[in-house]
């Protein structure tokens, strides 16, 4: 029987359409021989369906070669993605007729190969291939971006013609703060501190913005006459208050935000006869450094005045 069935599934496969249906229809009308085994028509007719499903595979069959015969296209126009720092950064390769092959990404700065499919060849545990089911898409993501990712990363793929790649330069920046005004803030006791923090270069508003007073953090001092507004944006603004200043609110001040340089300021709290002794005080070292300065400058000048004169002496 087994054998049977082969030979009809080998004659439907190879022989045209209408000879196979010729070779059925003859097969029902023609003389049958007696006294054959009563299966042989079961097998006949199983054979039949079978051949007759026979052209589907074949097609099946023939596309998947054609997909294999596919070039890869892979868009390479280079791409950039900026990140703040400790971010997530998404690099993205998209890639259509990749049947079998494998996409790989490298790291232009060293040269490392970072993965090939979903496989890694690196142990920080920050890097992970995404690729989801039926998507042309295979991203490299990096968690927590570091100052060192900075730089160009490929991914490439391998054809009979050469490889194919894409170029992606992550860019890792780091959001800076700075308070408006001069590195010192003097105000009268009694009188009310105004401090302005500025944070550009950020790619999204920073989730917070921290005042701090001494190393203290001070946001939640309402009691102690202090109020904190932030205006996120593209450049966030944060305004600390601190109403009936005394000098106990002297000392560094500085406005911090995640992943933000931070930025001081020294604010100095006095009476008003206090804040123009030290203001004397302040004026009279500098003018003390000053005229140190000019003396050794004066001094070096009449050593360069008398040194033809002594040199005269010498040679006399």
């Amino acid at each position: 029987m087994a054998a049977a069935l082969l030979l009809a599934l080998f004659v439907a496969l190879f022989a045209p359409s209408g000879s196979r249906q010729n070779a059925v229809a003859g097969r029902d009308i023609g003389e049958r021989e007696p006294d054959e085994d009563s299966d042989a028509g079961a097998v006949a007719s199983e054979a039949v369906e079978a051949a007759e499903n026979v052209p589907a595979w074949k097609e099946l069959w023939e596309a998947s070669l054609e997909a294999l015969r596919r070039e890869p296209a892979l868009n390479a126009t280079p791409g950039e993605e900026v990140v703040q720092l400790g971010g997530v950064a998404f690099l993205h390769c998209p890639v259509r007729h990749l049947a079998e092959r494998q996409v790989s990404w490298v790291r232009r700065r060293d040269w490392h190969i970072i993965s090939s499919g979903l496989f890694l060849y690196t142990n920080d545990e920050r890097f992970q291939v995404l690729h989801a089911e039926g998507s042309d898409d295979w991203v490299l993501q990096i968690k927590y971006v570091q100052k060192r990712d900075n730089g160009t990363y490929e991914c490439q793929v391998s054809t009979g013609r050469g490889a194919l790649s894409r170029l992606v330069y992550l860019r890792v920046v780091v959001p800076e703060a700075f308070i408006l005004g001069a590195e010192e803030y003097h105000v009268d006791a009694g009188s009310t501190i105004n401090l302005v923090c500025i944070i550009e270069k950020s790619p999204v508003p920073p989730q917070y913005v921290f005042w701090y007073h001494n190393g203290r953090m001070i946001n939640y001092d309402a009691s102690r006459g202090v109020a904190v507004a932030t205006s996120p944006g593209a450049r966030t603004h944060s305004a600390l208050t601190v109403r009936f200043a005394k000098p106990h609110h002297s000392g560094n001040y500085s406005c911090r935000a995640p992943a933000t340089q931070p930025a001081h300021i020294s604010v100095y709290v006095s009476e008003g006869s206090d804040k123009m002794a030290a203001t004397l005080t302040r004026s009279a070292n500098d003018a003390m450094a000053l005229g140190s300065s000019t003396a050794r400058s004066s001094g070096g000048v009449l050593m360069l005045l008398a040194l033809p004169s002594l040199l005269g002496r010498v040679r006399c």
